[in-house]
């Protein structure tokens, strides 16, 4: 399995080619294929994105498990922020010889693209924020209260909740053992290191935003309300014509596990027009 070591912790990632036939196909300007990176969110992994790839043969797709998430390693006595998962993802791209690509975020790692695009707008091409959490005081507290939870019964606590309470009403059963694989996966420090993470979150400069935006909410997303999405949407600075937002139907916080194929087709939609 391949492994890098950014900012001196260990991250786990996967470099997905484009496919032969379909590169020529990519509507990039240059030779070469536009290039996807991806960051999940809290208690899923990089397999979180796995569904909506049939729609994006056409690209290099890099996904990671965050710090402290998934098989990347969390060392006991550290923290993580999304800062520090934003300097991850660049550190990630140049350790992959990538100067620039359209970064991907989900629930909290939704709050990265923004962040980039508003800080390193040299290094992001487009972004793409789907179920974007908007750090509040409320949310604050919802995160804040599951530290003491996790710590005393585990990720267990987790998993036997989360797969039903925050997905919509036609979630399968299938879909919903892959939400509680991807729950147990997390070590519980690492789990409550981002947890934090979120609580001491604060809102990314969303004016400053410049970049083509694409947003994509669930109606039933109890985590990233479709009112939450649709405030962050009407802050960009992106210019009205660059920016879409785009409801899912029925669908709560697990957008590419609940619809991938819509996902997918927005996601694909949206890079062919850049």
């Amino acid at each position: 399995m391949p492994f890098a070591t950014i900012n001196g912790h260990s991250l786990h990632y996967t470099d997905i080619a484009p496919a032969s036939s379909s590169s020529s196909s990519s509507s990039s300007s240059s030779s070469s294929p536009r290039t996807l990176i991806f960051v999940h969110g809290l208690g899923s992994t990089q397999n979180y994105y796995f569904p909506i790839f049939p729609f994006l043969t056409s690209y290099r797709c890099i996904i990671f498990d965050n710090y402290g998430a998934g098989r990347s390693p969390f060392q006991a006595g550290t923290e993580t922020s999304i800062p520090s998962i934003a300097s991850d993802v660049l550190g990630l791209l140049s350790h992959l010889g990538v100067d620039k690509a359209i970064v991907l975020g989900y629930s909290m790692g939704g709050m990265v693209p923004t962040y980039l695009a508003s800080t390193s707008p040299d290094r992001v091409e487009a972004g793409i924020c789907i179920g974007p959490v908007h750090p509040s005081e409320a949310v604050a507290n919802v995160f804040k209260q599951r530290v003491p939870t996790v710590q005393a019964q585990g990720m267990e606590s987790m998993a036997n909740t989360i797969p039903n309470g925050a997905t919509g009403p036609a979630t399968t059963a299938l879909q919903k053992a892959f939400i509680r694989e991807m729950l147990l996966a997390q070590s519980p420090g690492g789990y409550c290191a981002n947890c934090r993470a979120i609580e001491l979150a604060t809102p990314p400069e969303y004016a400053n935003v410049r970049c083509p935006m694409l947003i994509i909410a669930g109606d039933q997303d109890k985590s990233a309300p479709l009112a939450g999405c649709q405030m962050i949407f009407n802050q960009l600075g992106t210019p009205p014509e660059r920016k879409r937002l785009h409801v899912l139907k029925g669908i709560g916080h697990w957008h590419c596990v609940e619809a991938p194929d819509e996902v997918g087709r927005f996601v694909r939609q949206f890079v062919e027009q850049l």
